[in-house]
């Protein structure tokens, strides 16, 4: 059994998309965010914050926005 680290955020992300993508309602998905955006931006100018620009996340490999200091965790996920 392969252990995976994940970082609070991360799971948090994870199950918020999960029941937003389950839900496929954008308003939906605008209030979801409402919880997301003290520590994360999206769209055109984002910036890392406390937390990573959210820009092109689906898909890409956890741990990898350049300029982001991740934890090691995080770094070494290899989730996608």
């Amino acid at each position: 059994m392969r252990l995976r680290f994940w970082s609070a955020g991360t799971l948090v992300l994870t199950l918020m998309t999960q029941s937003a993508l389950a839900q496929a309602d954008a308003e939906n998905g605008k209030e979801v965010f409402k919880g997301c955006r003290a520590c994360h931006q999206v769209g055109d100018g984002a910036k890392n914050g406390i937390g990573p620009s959210l820009n092109g996340v689906l898909g890409r490999k956890a741990g990898t926005i350049s300029g982001f200091n991740y934890s090691d965790a995080n770094k070494q996920a290899g989730e996608k």
